[in-house]
């Protein structure tokens, strides 16, 4: 769905992410490659192949949306360096057309040398795209201009729906409060997080196809 942020039209993707029609920009938050490797070590059975669908995903979104940036909005890359950092890192020299940005999380662990062997550019929050306020963790109201808008992550928020009966649904969504707009956790091995939404919040829920607002509690 289409909604006008700080001036500018973005699109809610059901891809977890938001699209920036004018800039050709997408904006993704919490991946979390490299965490099936760390649970593997810890002797924890977790497919290999999950990393691998992970970038299946983002090839979509490029083929989808055909974007000149990604700004990744923290918690990257999950741990230390393992062999899934070498599958994201062909993956990005396939797309070297591509503008990749990475604003680091508390989970952006890698060491610098790593980091610049790739293409990847990094960043430290806040890193400013005007109008916008780029970070992993959310800004008090009080640190973003009222002109601007912080896109940001590390909440992996969602919403549980009550249904007939006993039954309810949790899915990933995202949080947009006066100033600011969570993301939804990209990665799909990773925990979701409920979130309580103040007055002035509202909520954009990911549903299969589509993404649907949910509504707010003012009035």
């Amino acid at each position: 769905m289409e909604l006008t942020l700080a001036g500018e039209k973005l699109l809610l993707s059901e891809d977890k992410i938001i699209y920036w029609l004018k800039e050709q920009t997408v904006f993704i938050a919490d991946l979390h490659l490299g965490k099936t490797t760390h649970f593997r070590k810890s002797g924890i059975a977790v497919p290999i192949a999950i990393i691998k669908a992970e970038i299946s995903r983002i090839e979509h979104i490029i083929v989808k949306y055909r974007p000149k940036r990604i700004f990744f909005l923290g918690d990257l890359f999950h741990s230390d360096l393992n062999h899934e950092w070498n599958i994201f890192n062909d993956f990005l020299q396939l797309h070297s057309s591509i503008e990749f940005t990475l604003i680091k999380g508390n989970h952006d662990i890698l060491s610098d040398k790593v980091y610049q062997l790739s293409t990847l550019q990094i960043e430290k929050e806040p890193f400013y795209v005007d109008p916008f306020v780029l970070t992993h963790h959310p800004l008090e109201n009080n640190e973003v201009n009222k002109n601007e808008m912080n896109l940001c992550g590390h909440i992996h928020p969602s919403i549980s729906l009550k249904g007939k009966g006993k039954s309810h649904l949790r899915l990933a969504c995202f949080y947009l409060e006066p100033n600011t707009m969570v993301l939804p956790a990209f990665g799909r091995f990773t925990g979701l997080a409920k979130i309580s939404p103040s007055k002035k919040g509202n909520i954009f829920a990911v549903l299969k196809n589509s993404v649907q607002q949910i509504g707010s509690k003012e009035g």
